[in-house]
């Protein structure tokens, strides 16, 4: 329904231009961090909203298969009819280099997607390259780190045997047509039955939405909490350490007067 434009979170559909440039600075952050975009309050509001600009227009130049040749690649669970600004969503999760098995297509859209410039006339090694020297450190030993616990994993469950299993999209929602519901109920009963069903997901949605919200407040709350007692520690660490330097000095100054004293 046309209400669920207005939710910027990944419960929701794609956020128009309109409504994700109301959204609050922390919020901006949080929505486009989940497009993939690495961004901090502290850019400022026009930075942000130009970055999301970019990243939407950049969804909409992208071919759509090429996206869903990503997901596949990944094996991330998504429907077929995705909209690009979820596959993107779950594109931004995928951190793996190893490219074997992803189309050209989708080995340009991934490198474009993550910030590296990259062409159809490009070789795929070429563009990998980029990939691997843009990537973070951070991001190069979270890989790592998966890669040993996933084999490990692999290998208490399967005994080492790689499964070969071929990716499945999830199954889409399956509503029954209005018609047909009249056709059952009669016109009244159909009609109502509509009505509420809409509703119910209207509500949902919202109540997600709120959810969201409220966890992020929560998250930022403890985020400041943690600063503020970080800095109290700090502060009175500086406090004990100015005492104990006084007292040092002070000792240092008694001991220094008992040695003139009795000369």
């Amino acid at each position: 329904m046309a209400e669920s434009q207005h939710n910027p979170t990944p419960s929701g559909g794609e956020a128009s231009p309109t409504v994700f440039e109301d959204l609050p600075v922390d919020e901006l952050v949080h929505y486009g961090n989940e497009l993939g975009l690495h961004l901090k309050s502290s850019m400022g509001r026009e930075e942000l909203l130009r970055r999301l600009r970019e990243r939407h227009a950049l969804l909409r130049e992208l071919p759509r298969e090429a996206l869903l040749d990503i997901v596949v690649w990944a094996r991330r669970p998504v429907r077929r009819s995705a909209t690009p600004e979820e596959l993107a969503r779950e594109i931004a999760r995928i951190r793996s280099m190893d490219i074997r098995g992803l189309s050209h297509r989708g080995v340009v859209a991934l490198a474009r997607l993550r910030g590296v410039p990259a062409h159809d006339t490009e070789p795929d090694e070429l563009i990998v390259a980029r990939m691997r020297s843009a990537e973070p450190l951070s991001h190069r030993i979270e890989r790592l780190r998966r890669r040993c616990i996933g084999s490990l994993v692999s290998r208490l469950v399967n005994g080492g045997v790689q499964e070969d299993e071929r990716y499945r999209f999830l199954p889409e929602d399956r509503e029954t047509s209005l018609k047909r519901q009249i056709a059952e109920e009669g016109l009244v009963g159909g009609i109502a039955r509509k009505l509420r069903g809409a509703a119910d997901d209207y509500v949902r949605e919202k109540l997600d939405e709120i959810e969201s919200r409220i966890d992020r407040k929560l998250d930022e709350i403890d985020r400041r909490l943690a600063e503020w007692r970080d800095r109290e520690i700090a502060n009175r660490l500086r406090i004990i350490k100015m005492t104990l330097a006084a007292s040092v000095l002070v000792a240092l100054i008694s001991l220094g007067y008992s040695l003139i004293r009795p000369r």
